[in-house]
This record gives structure tokens, C-alpha cells and sequence, in this order.
């Protein structure tokens, strides 16, 4: 695999904290796999969607068994905590390099993040407001989740049901 180039994420590998990113609450655990990224993530298996992209997809606030992208067979490399778009797109050419044929998913928190080249072979989600572009939420909160600062699991399950209408 490779390295999680957010250091933070890193920094807690093969580790579980009892916070991170915006969620001190301490009532869910992050357990972090041996590259730095959220514990779902079964390497042994080839996945049918790998995903990239902001907080959301990490999931905090929420239980990892709980996220949208938990109820596919795929690989979640959502980055949470301090992380720019540059990473998310560092983590994509990473990933590349390892040859893995598979469906890929982005989601990002502006459209003006995405770069013009991954427009095309990509599927992309903007669930966050973009201005300047006047595009909407995908899905607006139906909860939160428990540091009341992402999307809590029923927002999850109804935005992984709107992924596989898209999707499929």
C-alpha cells in the first residue's frame, strides 16, 4: 500500500485514540490501519470502489462500522483532522501506482478543489456548499454526529442508498 501523506493520520498508525479531528467527545474510537487510515480497509481483498476525499468519507463523530462507505467493498482513504485537498490528490497518485483496477470515487468539499484532470474518469460528490459555483448539499444533514460537527449515520446510510442509485 502506501504511506497516508496527512501526518497526523500517520502519526497514528496501528493506534486507536479516543479523539480526533473536530470529535474531543471521546465516545468513538479511531483505530488507524498500518498506513494511517481509518481500520475498515481490508488489503487482502481487491475492493470495487476506492474512495478519496474529505471528513465525511473518514467519518468522524461516527463509528467506522457506521459510515456510508463501510457498506461497500471498498477502500476508504478519507483524510480527517488538519489535511489539504493537495493530499487527497496525493493519496490518488499513490494509489495509481499500484495498478489496482477499480471504480474511484471522490468526494470533495468544493467543486473549485477538484483539479480539471480528474474531471473526466472519475465520479465526483461535492456534499458541501460551493458559492461560486452555486451547487448544493447532495444531502443535507438528517443528524449529526456525536461531536455535532459531520453527518451522523442516518446521513450516512441515506447518502450511501443516493451513492448506489448514481453508482450502479
Amino acid at each position: 500500500m502506501f504511506k497516508n501523506p496527512n501526518e497526523p493520520m500517520y502519526n497514528n498508525r496501528n493506534q486507536t485514540v479516543n479523539s480526533f479531528g473536530k470529535d474531543n467527545t471521546g465516545l468513538i474510537k479511531y483505530t488507524f490501519d498500518r498506513f494511517g487510515f481509518r481500520d475498515n480497509n481490508n488489503y487482502e481483498i481487491y475492493p470495487e470502489y476506492v474512495f478519496f476525499g474529505v471528513s465525511l468519507l473518514f467519518g468522524i463523530g461516527v463509528d467506522s462500522k457506521k459510515t456510508f462507505s463501510s457498506k461497500f467493498n471498498c477502500w476508504n482513504f478519507g483524510l480527517a483532522g488538519r489535511y489539504t485537498e493537495q493530499q487527497i490528490i496525493e493519496c490518488y497518485e499513490l494509489f495509481k501506482k499500484l495498478q489496482v483496477k477499480t471504480k474511484i470515487v471522490f468526494v470533495w468539499r468544493d467543486y473549485d478543489a477538484i483539479p480539471s484532470e480528474l474531471l473526466n474518469d472519475n465520479f465526483h460528490c461535492i456534499p458541501l456548499r460551493s458559492e461560486k459555483r452555486n451547487h448544493v448539499r447532495l444531502l443535507e444533514k438528517l443528524d449529526h454526529d456525536v461531536s455535532k460537527t459531520h453527518w451522523g449515520t442516518k446521513t450516512h446510510n441515506k447518502f450511501y442508498k443516493i451513492l448506489c442509485h448514481f453508482l450502479k
